[in-house]
């Protein structure tokens, strides 16, 4: 590889959509008959569980109990973005994780902002849950790509990375200058998932202006305080 490489052995943190409290999604049926046959049609279906089954099958040298097969660590592999991610498109599963709370609350807002806008919703409140994942392994380490990088350049490296058997990319977050990420393409290097705080994001119409922690206290932060010297990049 012909880029700078670093050894990584940290946790990371990601945000996904969530419930709080959590909720049985198929309890609205009544029946518990009805449910168990709805989860059952869901298994069938599932492509992120046909992607574990597969790889438990398929291979003698994977654990089921593996944290390769964590739903939170399968589900960004499996689920491939349709606008791809940061360094490879949308035919790559990738992870990508922040190394701070405030980043990895900072991406979150601006791809939930992204989807809400192109959908002209309302306002409306969207509740989210903080995930925690050790990852282990070595990346290149792309920090000094300028932050305003084009979409394009991006891309070109990440898959120069992939094709060397790269395990992913380290780099500059685009909503916070002091942070760092992680877009992680290999998940043979990525640990144990603990959840963590969930949020809510309030959402006004035009942007996500502030969000309510449920952990006690219980605190309000502003947009302002989480999202410093952005780059506006092209949706990733």
């Amino acid at each position: 590889m012909r880029y700078p490489t670093r050894s990584v052995d940290q946790k990371w943190r990601r945000l996904i959509p969530s419930r709080f409290p959590p909720i049985d999604i198929y309890e609205r049926l009544g029946s518990p008959e009805l449910a168990r046959a709805a989860i059952d049609s869901e298994n069938r279906t599932n492509p992120r569980l046909l992607a574990r089954e597969w790889l438990v099958e398929g291979s003698p040298r994977v654990d089921a109990r593996s944290p390769r097969l964590q739903n939170w660590n399968h589900a960004p592999f499996a689920y491939k973005n349709p606008e791809g991610s940061t360094f490879l498109d949308k035919a790559f599963g990738v992870m990508e994780v922040a190394d701070s709370v405030e980043a990895a609350l900072a991406i979150a807002i601006r791809r939930r902002e992204i989807f809400l806008s192109r959908t002209d919703e309302p306002p409306t409140n969207l509740d989210m849950r903080m995930l925690v994942t050790r990852i282990n392994g070595e990346f290149a380490d792309l920090t000094g790509l300028p932050r305003d990088a084009s979409q394009r350049d991006r891309r070109r490296i990440g898959l120069e990375v992939y094709n060397a058997d790269g395990c992913g990319v380290l780099f500059k977050c685009a909503e916070r200058p002091d942070a760092t990420c992680l877009a992680v393409f290999d998940n043979r290097v990525v640990g144990t998932t603990e959840q963590a705080a969930h949020y809510r994001f309030v959402w006004d119409g035009r942007q996500i202006r502030s969000v309510y922690d449920f952990s006690p206290p219980g605190n309000v932060i502003e947009r302002s305080a989480l999202i410093t010297g952005a780059i506006e990049q092209e949706a990733a």
